[in-house]
């Protein structure tokens, strides 16, 4: 088995693992994350930072050599879209939370949706990297923004008095 498929094989299901854990965290409205209208759209917003890259994963375990990486790619191009769109209409949404940090992750998030975009049509290796591996590192990254937003969204401190979002 090669490497791609290893970390593609690790990436899907702690993806997936996690996904169902910010739900749980969800359901029992940590810090107000269901009432506030701005807040419960972060949730959505970190809930697809497990999700496309799970997909993802997952279109390239099913895509084999006789497709010539079609369905991988397709699976990239989709996801990629999908979370570009969300996350330019994600930066119109004040975030609440001040700190240069979290203002990066939400810029960085449409360049690397973008990113791997435009990976799924590269044709042929870059340097040592096939395409395949390029776009690891990228839902890699994608995966780690959301961790970062998971753990932004614990270290928030709970506000007193009336939501600034009300």
């Amino acid at each position: 088995m090669d490497e791609a498929t290893v970390f593609y094989q690790a990436l899907s299901g702690v993806s997936f693992t996690l996904l169902g854990l910010w739900f749980g965290v969800i359901q029992f409205a940590h810090g107000g994350w269901r009432s506030d209208p701005a807040r419960h759209r972060a949730t959505l917003h970190i809930a697809l930072h497990f999700f496309l890259p799970g997909t993802m994963a997952l279109g390239s375990l099913l895509s084999g050599d006789s497709d010539g990486g079609l369905l991988w790619r397709a699976a990239f191009v989709l996801g990629g879209v999908i979370g570009c769109a969300e996350s330019v209409t994600f930066l119109s949404v004040p975030s609440g939370v001040p700190g240069l940090g979290v203002q990066t992750l939400r810029l960085l998030d449409p360049l690397l949706y973008a990113l791997v975009v435009v990976v799924a049509f590269v044709p042929g290796p870059v340097g040592a990297l096939t395409p395949l591996q390029m776009e690891g590192v990228l839902t890699g990254l994608l995966f780690l923004t959301g961790l970062c937003y998971v753990w932004l969204a614990f270290a928030e401190r709970e506000r007193v008095g009336p939501s600034r979002w009300h």
